[in-house]
């Protein structure tokens, strides 16, 4: 047999549940009947960087990419100095824009056929598709050796997070998550501020978004809708239950549908909190509760208020971090002034002071008040290697060719980002506080909590 078997993994997960042996068991299985020698994938590579499978730096990435419509073509424009030679959209229709701006990209529908038929071509993968499809595309994208670039969240659960770092240690490529503010300038001042102890040490953060854009707190949509002529319904439900299609999910508001999406925190957290995540070492086991309103058994809330407690981390003193969502602020600073507060951002307390940025990405970071900032002339030094032009996208690339590990690395970094962030829907749906163990990948003391960190699969 030439190559894996799209679904031999998936096999082994449509039970709740799945051992970390059975699954680099099955891993292992695909890897041997797709001709591959698995003890490789976790051999060292001879190349500085580590990884292998790297390109000629004189030469051009050969991309796939699984998603050719709305984010997926932002990712591509922003690579387009490479070779895009595979688009896959399970609705043509959609990806007509990328089909027109790459005529010579081949098309699929099926990102399992894309990589048997054109393996040997592609040297990397862009997935940019609904969350519930990230893992098993990735999955099947590392069996083959390819390096992968995954939009936020990285997977869907906490489950496929801790399987899918595993994963990508074992095969031993160039992998980034795609929170892309990460390669930002204004990250690296967050961090470095704050760890040169401009507003002391930080006990509390706040962090706010205006999503969700979309309607939440819902219940399953009856009657069913006609399936349009372009879209494959069965490809685009993917591992997730099958149920009837409906508008309501496509193209946008899938995110609010726990089959598909992880709701408001699961969209943005890992932008919002990502410089909170790096800069205060949010590793190691906490506490998270939360409120909310709206919620259902199959969707998202219409708000949240996500409260995580860690305990102190070596220098670092205990933190409270809160999310809010949903037209939900935190209170307003006094520091502040008459100000308004922007429609999303972070707030750092520290013991001297207070640092806020704005927007998604840690944007405009100042410290309050005004007067604080504007006396503020003697910055620390910049001690954290810069990301040229703060292109998450092409450091990726660069990397595939040999140049520096990506800061969003699955094994490394993103996978426990995700990790961190999705414990907060853990907290939403169980609508009760729980401790979860990073390490282990449990709910403390709770069965129950612990169910949702994995999920059933369906073939297709």
């Amino acid at each position: 047999m030439k190559n894996p078997d799209p679904n031999l993994f998936l096999k082994s997960l449509v039970s709740d549940g799945m051992s970390r042996r059975k699954f680099l068991q099955t891993a292992a299985a695909a890897a041997l009947l797709g001709g591959m020698d698995f003890k490789s994938l976790s051999a060292q590579t001879a190349a500085e960087s580590g990884f292998k499978n790297l390109i000629d730096p004189s030469k051009k990435l050969r991309i796939a990419s699984i998603g050719a419509a709305g984010q997926a073509l932002g990712d591509l424009k922003i690579m387009a100095s490479e070779d895009i030679v595979a688009l896959c959209d399970v609705d043509f229709s959609r990806a007509a824009k990328s089909f027109a701006m790459w005529p010579n990209a081949a098309r699929y529908q099926d990102y399992r056929r894309m990589l048997r038929e054109m393996g040997d071509q592609i040297d990397a993968v862009l997935i940019a598709t609904p969350d519930h499809t990230h893992f098993p595309a990735a999955m099947m994208a590392l069996e083959y050796g390819k390096h992968i670039y995954v939009e936020k969240p990285l997977t869907h659960t906490i489950g496929e997070a801790r399987l899918l770092r595993e994963a990508a240690r074992k095969a031993g490529v160039v992998t980034q998550m795609g929170n892309h503010g990460h390669a930002n300038e204004t990250t690296r001042l967050v961090k470095e501020w704050i760890e040169a102890g401009v507003i002391g040490p930080v006990r509390k953060v706040h962090f706010w978004t205006n999503r969700p854009i979309w309607p939440q707190g819902l219940n399953l949509p009856t009657p069913p809708d006609t399936i349009p002529a372009t879209l494959s319904w069965n490809l685009w439900q993917g591992v997730a239950p099958e149920r009837p299609y409906n508008k309501a999910y496509l193209p946008f508001a899938w995110r609010s549908w726990w089959d598909y999406g992880c709701g408001a925190l699961g969209d943005m957290g890992c932008h919002v909190m990502d410089a909170a995540f790096w800069t205060l070492n949010l590793r190691g086991t906490f506490q998270v509760s939360a409120e909310s309103e709206g919620a259902t058994q199959v969707s998202a809330p219409n708000w949240s208020v996500v409260r995580y407690d860690f305990p102190q981390r070596g220098d670092l003193p205990p933190v409270t971090l809160s999310w809010f969502d949903g037209g939900v602020l935190p209170p307003k600073p006094k520091e502040l002034g008459d100000s308004p507060m922007p429609n999303q951002g972070v707030l750092y307390y520290g013991d001297k002071g207070l640092l806020m940025t704005t927007g998604d990405y840690s944007e405009s970071p100042r410290l309050l008040p005004d007067s604080t900032m504007k006396a503020f002339r003697d910055r620390p030094e910049k001690t954290i290697a810069r990301v040229p032009g703060g292109n998450a996208r092409m450091e990726w690339v660069t990397a595939c060719k040999g140049g520096p590990k990506p800061g969003s690395d699955i094994v490394d970094y993103s996978s426990s980002l995700t990790e961190f962030v999705l414990a907060g829907n853990l907290a939403i749906r169980m609508g009760r506080q729980i401790q979860y163990d990073p390490v282990a990948g449990i709910c403390i003391g709770d069965p129950d909590a612990d169910r949702l960190i994995n999920k059933t699969y369906r073939l297709f």
